[in-house]
């Protein structure tokens, strides 16, 4: 479980859609992207029954938001042609009502806006084509290199 610790660098948060997804993402930080998997997942330990697991951000955020952003994200994909900027609002709103629940000491929520990445608190933004290597410090990617 990764928590806000003051002082330290903020934990980050993305609210964006991918097919089948929840709507909202860890941030890896730099070190969290450049450290190897653990080898293997094997730890002995049985998974959890569907009714025994625990929803994820639950412990962070209210179920009303989390049922929002599931139903955001799932706008997304089930529309025929979905109204883009409508959507991009509706993602906007949602990454403040994240930044609202979650506070804002040692906590930074991002969303997409047309070609940004925007911070919802201190306000900020960056190109969609540079906001990892500006924000966060990744390494450019290399040619055919996949993210993690």
């Amino acid at each position: 479980m990764a928590i806000a610790v003051p002082g330290a660098e903020p934990r980050r948060v993305l609210i964006a859609w991918d097919y089948g997804a929840r709507g909202i993402w860890w941030v890896l930080t730099k070190e969290e992207k450049e450290t190897p998997p653990p080898p293997g997942r094997r730890s002995g330990i049985r998974p959890p029954a569907p009714g025994e697991r625990v929803r994820p951000w639950s412990e962070w955020l209210s179920a009303g938001l989390l049922d929002d952003l599931q139903q955001w994200n799932d706008d997304w994909d089930h529309k025929k042609d979905p109204d883009r900027l409508t959507l991009q609002e509706r993602g906007r709103d949602l990454a403040i009502r994240v930044q609202d629940e979650l506070g804002t000491d040692g906590w930074e929520v991002l969303y997409q806006f047309g070609g940004q990445m925007l911070r919802v608190h201190p306000p900020g933004s960056w190109p969609i084509g540079s906001w990892q290597q500006q924000l966060l410090g990744y390494a450019p990617p290399r040619p055919g290199q996949l993210g993690r």
